[in-house]
């Protein structure tokens, strides 16, 4: 039994250690031959110590969908421009790039749980935590 608890223990620590990201390609809003999607390969991901980004691509203003990709950073900067960089923390960067015209782009970063850079982190975390809290309870009473 108590080789249990400090399974289930060392199992919370490893979640500490590094965060979790999806790692896949999609879109959002309509796209002719398509449906609306989350991830192409869904149930992909990669490990990050850094951060977890969601990277909308640039499309024409007449674009009636928006593609994007999520993956792992590992650094904790980002270049804007060919000797500017800016230091990342959570939330949204939008830049222009160096094409004619200018291409918009927004680069949005988060580690604060795994799978952040998609909707579904708050379930996987819920999740984790109830089986954790059952877990504590059963060893508690037996």
């Amino acid at each position: 039994m108590l080789l249990l608890k400090y399974f289930l223990a060392s199992f919370a620590f490893q979640i500490g250690n590094a965060i979790l990201c999806h790692q896949c390609e999609g879109w959002r809003g309509h796209k002719d031959g398509g449906h609306e999607n989350s991830c192409w390969k869904y149930n992909n991901n990669c490990e990050t110590n850094v951060f977890c980004v969601k990277i909308t691509e640039p499309m024409t203003r007449d674009a009636t969908y928006e593609p994007y990709r999520s993956e792992c950073w590992h650094q904790n900067n980002l270049v804007v421009a060919p000797g500017n960089s800016t230091i990342v923390q959570n939330g949204c960067y939008t830049f222009f790039d160096q094409a004619t015209p200018p291409k918009r782009w927004t680069y949005c970063f988060c580690n604060t749980t795994d799978y952040c850079n998609s909707g579904s982190a708050h379930l996987n975390l819920a999740l984790i935590s109830i089986f954790l809290f059952f877990m504590s309870y059963f060893l508690n009473v037996y």
